[in-house]
């Protein structure tokens, strides 16, 4: 008998966890909101950090007196509500899933940030399918990265038109935002002019951009890697920046309408 998605998930994905970034917010539906912790009678609004289908972490607010009264239901049993609004789909699914609480303590850095660890009693066949689903598309993108890095698109009128650019780009240095120009984007790396120079601008240092599209906006970290004179008093930084998958989303859509476009002038 063939396998199912699901049974094939189980077996590619079972330890794989999804972090919950915005992009993972976004991709699996998962509702931020309305994801809740229960323990005993004790019901805790969660931010959802990590899950797969074995495990789940999760970050509630709480004081330090409160953390040390949870700690004694360490190894305990807990439920877990979690929603999921999928983009299409009128009605959310609700998930319901029973677990363990095998850990609880303080967030490192994090004033009254508790994190909750619990194991999974079973995972649900949606939720097998929502993580092996996200697992595939975001080895997909990492294939792509692969296929385009060093492929730089100059931002032009056009090109900011074909791939939804909002005009909109902030370089962010240290403790300082500085509005920019997107002059060329790839998946690896962006080149932005700027009108002056920040504390701190010299290749090698940490920095990130703020970009702004219609489809999404987000931030790319990464590392000055060339900063050069431009035209008048302008300066061109180029960043050399970390696997986004927004962007390579965003390239690739390029590339695709691009080729449609292409083939429409040659018809």
């Amino acid at each position: 008998m063939a396998k199912t998605r699901v049974q094939d998930y189980m077996e590619k994905y079972s330890d794989q966890p999804i972090r919950f970034t915005p992009y993972a917010l976004k991709k699996t539906g998962l509702v931020q909101s309305q994801v809740f912790l229960k323990i005993e009678d004790y019901l805790l609004i969660c931010a959802p950090f990590q899950i797969s289908m074995k495990r789940g972490i999760f970050l509630v607010v709480l004081s330090a007196q409160e953390i040390t009264f949870f700690q004694q239901f360490q190894k305990k049993l807990c439920s877990i509500n979690l929603t999921f609004q999928k983009t299409g789909n009128k009605k959310p699914l609700n998930l319901f899933l029973r677990g363990t609480i095998e850990r609880i303590g303080p967030v490192k850095g994090k004033q009254n940030v508790c994190m909750m660890d619990a194991t999974l009693k079973a995972c649900p066949p949606d939720l097998m399918e929502i993580i092996g689903d996200y697992i595939t598309a975001f080895e997909g993108l990492k294939s792509q990265y692969e296929n385009f890095s060093g492929k730089a698109i100059p931002v032009d009128e056009a090109a900011a038109k074909l791939m939804r650019f909002n005009n909109y780009v902030e370089l962010v240095l240290g403790a300082t935002k500085v509005r920019a120009v997107l002059a060329a984007l790839a998946v690896n790396s962006l080149s932005l002019r700027i009108s002056a120079a920040p504390p701190g601008l010299a290749e090698g240092a940490p920095c990130s951009a703020k970009l702004y599209f219609q489809v999404y906006q987000f931030t790319a970290n990464g590392k000055v890697s060339a900063v050069q004179r431009g035209e008048g008093d302008q300066i061109l930084v180029t960043i050399a920046i970390e696997f986004t998958p927004e962007l390579i989303e965003i390239v690739d859509d390029f590339f695709f309408r691009q080729s449609i476009q292409g083939k429409g002038k040659t018809t």
